[in-house]
């Protein structure tokens, strides 16, 4: 899987340098192209720098599920729920949120999570192809699993169709009773029904660290970083010729779009009006957590996940609409310290610090990789949700396959720019 040189050299600019524009920039780069990447913050500073950090090559189902309908008042009413809508932004959330619900048709759901499933299987492997040239001591890549914990005999009930769904994908599942929770977890309380570890997931013990390693990594082969907040395009007849930011213009030739959840202004000004929205996701980072957490997990029926990291432990989950602008909402992050606290009765919280991002989100939960449907040089990759570290490799590989006329290994027309 190990990308060899393209003859044709070429100039691509990517807005965006998280980890989905860094892992399209690697790609390329290592294709044989010159690369710029533009942000208005350092690599891997943005959403990428908080996310949960797990890999989930398990992730083969959409957000919205069949009846998803009818949990819509629940979001509104409940502010610290695993799932809330600003009331002051409904009005402008609307569109999107009657898309999310056209696509949890159970027809639909079946095609998504076939879409979903051809990205998220090989994402993992993705990344060992994009970092074969680093030693692998050197990787900030944990290959444990990823465990799916059950708190609750309802919970377990309620996951057996997932689970059913992940296994029909490909996913390897292996279930765990009480017991082998309590020996997989020591520090976890005494109320445990189960959970499903999927063996093939892993996590970064530093999401941070692998943004920088890529990084440098580009840079180091010649790649060029500018720190500037983008504001629009000059465009020609074949498309767009400069992108203008706060530090001045710069010339472009080939173009991706990769600015995660502030990726709508600039796909609409090259000819894409995109139904892309933000999930405010938030993260609360614990340096002495005074417990040992093993593997990472996630607790769907109370929307969120558990890392280890080199750092701590971080709890990282949750859903708010609210748009890019609105403050953030701590008492969210606070919450997510609360369950926790539940789950391992003597997990300490000194020096706790929370975090919010914005995750580039989707109404049908399938990603944006795709030429874009005006101009021939310009791409998009861009709305990933919860899977931006999940698909960031596999993203790459797409895009560039794109973007030099490649046959590729993965059909991209579920994530065509004209689905919609």
């Amino acid at each position: 899987m190990t990308d060899q040189a393209d003859k044709t050299q070429r100039d691509v600019t990517v807005i965006g340098a998280g980890i989905v524009g860094l892992c399209c920039a690697r790609t390329l780069q290592r294709r044989g192209c010159t690369v710029t990447v533009i942000d208005r913050v350092d690599p891997g500073m943005g959403t990428s720098y908080g996310n949960a950090g797990i890999f989930s090559t398990s992730a083969v189902m959409p957000e919205g599920k069949p009846g998803v309908w009818k949990k819509v008042p629940g979001w509104l009413l409940d502010p610290l729920g695993p799932l809330t809508i600003r009331p002051s932004y409904l009005p402008q959330l609307a569109p999107w949120l009657l898309r999310f619900i056209a696509n949890s048709r159970p027809r639909r759901v079946e095609e998504i999570s076939r879409a979903l499933s051809s990205i998220t299987l090989p994402g993992l492997e993705h990344y060992s192809a994009l970092l074969d040239d680093v030693p692998g001591d050197q990787l900030p890549i944990r290959r444990q699993g990823c465990l799916y914990l059950y708190p609750n005999p309802a919970d377990v009930a309620a996951a057996a169709a997932d689970n059913e769904i992940r296994r029909r994908r490909g996913v390897a599942l292996e279930m765990l009773g009480p017991d082998e929770i309590r020996q997989l977890l020591p520090a976890i309380g005494p109320d445990m029904a189960g959970g499903a570890l999927a063996t093939e997931s892993g996590h970064a013990a530093s999401p941070l660290a692998l943004s920088q390693l890529l990084a440098a990594r580009i840079e180091a082969d010649g790649g060029r970083f500018i720190r500037a907040k983008v504001s629009g395009f000059a465009i020609g007849a074949d498309g767009p010729t400069y992108v203008h930011t706060d530090h001045g213009n710069v010339e472009i030739e080939d173009l991706v779009i990769a600015a995660g959840a502030f990726s709508k202004p600039l796909a609409k000004a090259l000819g894409n009006n995109l139904p892309l929205d933000t999930e405010r996701g938030y993260h609360m980072m614990l340096p002495q957590p005074n417990v040992e957490v093993r593997v990472p997990m996630l607790i769907s029926s109370l929307g969120f996940g558990i890392t280890p990291m080199n750092d701590g432990l971080r709890l990282a989950g949750t859903v708010e609409f609210g748009g890019v602008e609105a403050l953030p909402n701590y008492a969210r992050a606070e919450a997510l310290l609360t369950h926790a606290k539940r789950l391992f009765p003597e997990l300490g919280d000194s020096g706790a610090e929370p975090w919010m991002g914005h995750r580039p989100s989707m109404p049908d939960s399938l990603p944006v990789i795709s030429r874009s449907s005006r101009f021939d040089r310009v791409f998009y990759a861009f709305g990933h949700g919860h899977l931006g570290l999940s698909l960031g490799a596999v993203t790459g590989r797409i895009i560039a396959d794109l973007l030099q006329d490649r046959p590729a290994d993965i059909d991209p027309t579920p994530f065509r720019a004209d689905r919609f």
